[in-house]
This record gives structure tokens, sequence and C-alpha cells, in this order.
């Protein structure tokens, strides 16, 4: 997501991932800092966000802590974690859609498509056809009756409308819902109307599926509010008048209330739609700190080790349940030995991550490649520095 000041055109994966070529986060020496906010224009001509990739490994650490299986972990409600992966999903589709749009006049839809479909479904359908065969068909894991009662739904990416406890490869219906999210959430760029009013359409979409999660006819609209949340964070941050008024939750006391909220509230509540809302809501509040605000808070979630773990993490996400079954073959999960099973979640980690990196260079990172070549219409694109472009008025 981004909007680049070294005449570089921002594209999917600036803000997202750092340059494959660069020694190490373009923005660092922009962290040298005061523990005050950075200007919107500094903010706009950022390329980069490594506190993003931090957020990600949070999320994906706290999804491997739900499906260990160790006690240690379950007041963790570590489903939390997908919350996460969804507001940063919707802040980081918005923000590189806004950014394309105010540097060439318009979102490119149908290339946007094509990048997103090269970036999730290559590894997405490697990874099922590996559950397919070792659990549907070489039957090494229990699972493989629910796996072939599911498996039109996961074919045709409805992962989301699977009927609940439907086996090992049900955590991917997270990944069906932003979907859903990549194919819907461009009309607001392309539609005149919607693109007009995107702050109120969305904060309206917000509050309506928030209130969703008070029925259970409606509960399933709830799993959207963190997504429109993130969106909403994108589109705040991306006007300078909003701008200046976000990044007053962009200090040190904001920051540590707001986690410590976080903290309190995953250790305090059961899962719920509506303990998932009010989660999205905080870790919202939290992202101006995030990503513009004190330098503690980046330094911590751009450390190397964890933003490499962000970086994996779609990879690690598919791939985790088949490595708990590898590693419950040397360490049995369940164990009420704290070193135990603190070993057992490390060596889900240290496996997920082995298997990950392979798939990274071998899948991801290669189709994510071709995928830009495909959206590519032309090898002259706009230079001019998006923050240039808004004090033009563009």
């Amino acid at each position: 997501m981004t909007r680049p000041s070294s005449k570089i055109p921002a594209r999917e994966h600036d803000l997202a991932q750092p340059p494959s070529s660069a020694p190490g986060p373009p923005h660092r020496a922009a962290d040298r800092r005061s523990s005050s906010a950075v200007s919107y224009e500094e903010y706009l001509g950022r390329r980069y966000f490594a506190p993003l990739d931090g957020l990600r490994a949070v999320s994906i650490l706290l999804v491997i802590t739900a499906h260990s299986s160790d006690p240690l972990f379950t007041r963790l409600h570590g489903a939390t974690g997908v919350t996460i992966f969804f507001v940063i999903s919707g802040y980081l589709i918005t923000t590189l859609l806004l950014r394309e749009e105010e540097r060439n006049g318009r979102a490119r839809i149908k290339a946007f498509y094509i990048r997103r479909a090269f970036r999730i479904l290559p590894l997405y359908y490697l990874t099922l056809a590996g559950y397919i065969v070792l659990i549907g068909v070489l039957h090494l894991q229990a699972g493989a009756s629910s796996l072939w009662h599911s498996l039109p739904y996961y074919l045709t990416y409805q992962n989301d409308l699977v009927p609940h406890g439907a086996g090992v490869f049900n955590h991917s219906w997270s990944l069906a819902v932003e979907e859903k999210y990549y194919f819907l959430w461009p009309l607001m760029f392309a539609i005149p109307m919607l693109r007009k009013h995107r702050l109120t359409v969305v904060g309206g979409l917000a509050a309506v599926t928030a209130l969703a999660s008070l029925w259970s006819a409606t509960h399933y609209f709830a799993i959207y509010t963190p997504i429109l949340l993130g969106c909403v964070v994108a589109l705040v941050l991306d006007d300078p008048v909003l701008y200046r008024r976000a990044v007053r939750l962009a200090t040190t006391p904001v920051a540590l209330l707001l986690i410590a909220a976080l903290i309190a509230w995953d250790l305090s509540f059961e899962s719920g739609s509506d303990v998932h809302i009010v989660f999205s809501v905080m870790i919202a509040l939290l992202f101006p700190a995030v990503l513009v605000g004190p330098r503690w808070l980046s330094a911590l979630l751009s450390n190397r080790v964890v933003v490499y773990i962000g970086t994996r993490s779609y990879a690690v996400y598919l791939i985790h349940r088949i490595a708990k079954d590898v590693v419950d073959r040397v360490v049995s999960y369940g164990s009420s030995s704290v070193p135990h099973e603190l070993l057992h979640f490390v060596l889900i980690v240290v496996v997920s991550l082995i298997a990950a990196e392979i798939m990274y260079r071998l899948v991801e990172r290669p189709m994510i490649q071709l995928g830009r070549r495909l959206a590519s219409t032309s090898r002259r694109e706009r230079t001019l520095p998006a923050g240039v472009e808004m004090s033009t008025g563009s």
C-alpha cells in the first residue's frame, strides 16, 4: 500500500512487504524521530510500513495458539488473530486503491483483480491439493471424511459457508471472507456515487454489520466489521484534515492504554461476534500509533524476526494445521507441563515457517511477480510522488 517519494510507482506489495532488493525497510531513516507522529506528507511518501508485518506476525502466532490444543493458550482466545488480519486487510487494500487512484486518476480495477488472484489463489490451491493427498488419500491425519464432504466448498472458495466443524481445512473460512471483500470493495472506486461518499458508506456499513452481531440470524455479516473498520482507518488517514485529527491517537499514552485494553479484553472474555467487534474497534484505534506514532512501537513491530514471520504469514496460515500434525508425532499436545507446551508451540511455528519459506520461494513470490506483469498495461506509469499530487489538489 503506498505513495512513493522516490519516484517509484506504488504497487500492491509496497506497504505490505519490504522491497526484495532493499537492505532494510526504506522508512527506517524516518523512524529516527521523536515519539511524536509523523506529518501527513511523510505518511503519504512511505512505500512500506514494517509494523504491518509485525502485526501480521502477532496475528498468525495467535491463530497457532488457538489450534495448538495446549491448555496453556486457552485464555488467549487466539481467534482474535483473524480479527487483526481483517483490520490489516481492510486498511492495506483500501490504501493501495486510494494511492493508485490519486496517482493515476483512477483505480485500475481489472489490474487489482489480477494481482489479487495471483497473490492468493496459486498458494491456496497448492495447499488444498496437499491436504487432499496427505489427508484425503493417504490418511496421514484424521479428517478425511469431512474433507471430502466439504471439498466442493473449498474448490469454489466458499469456505465460510462450510458447516461448522468441517475438519482440518476449516480454518480457511477467513480467506473466503476476504475474497468476497476483494471482489466487492473495488466497486467503491468504480461507481461514481459510491466513490463520492466512500467514508460515509463504509462507516455506515461498519455500523450495520456490527449491529448484526446482536442476532444469531445475522451474525455472519458481523464478520466483515473488522475489515470495514480497516477501510475506515485508510480513508481517514488519506484525508489531510482527518489525518491531523487521527494522529492525536498516535501517542505513547494512548498506545499503551489500547494495548492494555486489548490484552485484558482478549484474556477476560469468551469468544463471540460481539467480542470480536469490540476487539476490532480497539485495533482500528491503535492503527495511527502503529503506522505513524511512537518510535518504540514501530521498533517493536519492525523487529527483523517479527517482520519475517509476518511476511510468511499467509503460507503459515495455510499450512500450520499439517505442521501441527507433524509436530504431534514427536511432541504430544495437551500436556500440563508449561515447558512441554511451549516446546510444542515453538516447534509448530518453526515447522510452519520452514514449509512457508519453501512455498514462498517456489510458488508465492513467482506468482506475485507474474500477477504484477500481467496486470501492467503500460511500462510508462506516472511517477510523480503521490504526496505532490495531493498537494496540487488532484
